[in-house]
């Protein structure tokens, strides 16, 4: 209880100790490559590369990944869907590739939102979400496999073992990566 004339002491300051952390810049820009990466990948599965489409591709992934809000992610990813359906049918390698992006730039613009500039992360937290875009992945490959079946594409034999590779390394990261929680 305090009185009025005696103001209550002040609360004590606690500065959280982290093990291993990474700057909250470092997600931000991890963010940004990986926007980047996914509209390069999806522009490249009909066109050619060039200078300036990476400049371009590089402003949208910057503007989506160090500023992240919803809508900027929203309009990369639907520009990625554009991409693609514009551009006709892709490697099967492409899009698995792309599956993979799709969830990672989801899971790292939705951390880099959550993140101040200045803030740490610790490196659990990172790996903790990691280990769930794996657990998703094992199933969305196996999906976007069945899709392309479907809508006819051959998977050459190379294409197979392509696929199962990524299949089993999505498999062999989700279960390296436990949930800290496990």
């Amino acid at each position: 209880m305090s009185l009025p004339w005696f103001p209550p002491p002040p609360a004590p300051e606690a500065e959280p100790v982290l093990d291993r952390a990474v700057p909250g810049a470092l997600v931000r820009a991890g963010a940004a490559v990986l926007v980047t990466t996914m509209l390069l990948v999806a522009w490249s599965a009909t066109w050619p590369v060039g200078a300036v489409t990476v400049l371009v591709m590089a402003l949208a992934g910057v503007l989506a990944g160090l500023l992240p809000s919803p809508a900027r992610v929203g309009v990369a990813l639907l520009a990625a869907g554009v991409l693609v359906l514009v551009g006709g049918p892709a490697s099967v390698v492409r899009t698995l590739a792309l599956v993979l992006l799709v969830h990672l730039v989801v899971w790292a613009c939705s951390t880099a939102a959550r993140v101040t500039w200045r803030m740490r992360v610790e490196l659990g937290v990172l790996r903790d979400g990691l280990a769930d875009v794996a657990r998703v992945q094992v199933g969305a490959q196996a999906l976007a496999v069945v899709a392309l079946v479907v809508g006819g594409r051959d998977l050459a034999a190379g294409d197979v073992v392509r696929v199962v590779a990524i299949l089993a390394a999505a498999a062999v990261v989700a279960v390296v990566l436990p949930r800290s929680g496990d």
